[in-house]
């Protein structure tokens, strides 16, 4: 299998686009297809790109009884959030409760404890940032999407001889019943390890929350077939839109905190 930048530098479509198209189909226009320069990213994107990176790390290394040392944990993803906000040149939208670089290192670093402390490392570790490309066909009409769906899965590990993908999320508050229930990316992944050859594969969910007394929230989520047809029905019903020219704008609070204002006229 190709890596993940092999498979984005082809046409292909992902969960994100379609959650980007979902939330604001202008903002799709200017990021997916004009391409514009953003004005800005935001301090979220940082921390949850350098977390990603620090538990692949910690995944990738670790053993039951050989884990890699929590200084180098930490190191690794203080370097990681330094880079994120002051390596590209790309102002960093800070948050009010973490308005520069140090609040954000040392929200990460109570993060990082927090989740070495409730997460133990499986029994074994299958892959980490596995990437996939899957062909998407229509559940009625059989028509095949032009483009792939094209991702990578935090984690696959196996316990009790069974394969879990793991999902690592960060974010500002425990997910919601609704959330866990509805969110397109698992479903995506169910379909990606079914295709990579794991049969039956679980899913979880594991969200440490973004604070100075962070929670570790682990959830296993249910998928069912009936979701993932939702889910491509989905894709292709947004393709046709892009197809169409949709690209209207979507009012409301989180256009205060959208890289791509400017152009649209906010």
């Amino acid at each position: 299998m190709p890596s993940l930048a092999e498979l984005r530098a082809k046409p292909h479509t992902s969960v994100s686009q379609v959650k980007t198209f979902l939330s604001c189909p202008r903002r799709y226009y200017y990021q997916y297809t004009e391409r514009a320069t953003p004005a800005f990213k935001s301090v979220s994107l940082v921390l949850g790109t350098a977390w990603h990176a620090t538990l692949a790390e910690h995944f990738t290394r670790s053993r039951p009884n050989d884990p890699v040392r929590v200084d180098e944990l930490r190191a690794h993803l203080r370097d990681g959030i330094v880079r994120g906000i002051e390596g590209d040149g790309v102002p960093v939208l800070f948050d009010e409760d973490e308005q520069d670089t140090n609040a954000v290192i040392d929200t990460g670093m109570h993060m990082l404890d927090a989740f070495l402390q409730h997460v133990p490392l499986p029994e074994h570790v299958l892959g980490v940032e596995v990437p996939f490309s899957i062909p998407l066909a229509h559940p009625v009409t059989g028509a095949v999407l032009p483009v792939p769906l094209v991702g990578a899965m935090d984690a696959i590990v196996e316990e009790e001889g069974r394969p879990i993908v793991v999902e690592w999320k960060s974010g500002k508050r425990r997910w919601s019943k609704d959330e866990m229930a509805l969110d397109g990316q698992t479903t995506a992944y169910r379909r990606a390890a079914a295709s990579l050859g794991y049969k039956q594969p679980g899913l979880r969910l594991v969200l440490t929350t973004k604070s100075k007394r962070p929670a570790v929230q682990i959830e296993d989520l249910v998928r069912h077939d009936q979701d993932e047809r939702e889910l491509i029905e989905t894709v292709f019903d947004i393709h046709r839109a892009i197809d169409a020219g949709v690209n209207h704008r979507m009012r409301g609070w989180p256009c205060k905190s959208c890289p791509y204002a400017e152009p649209c006229g906010s």
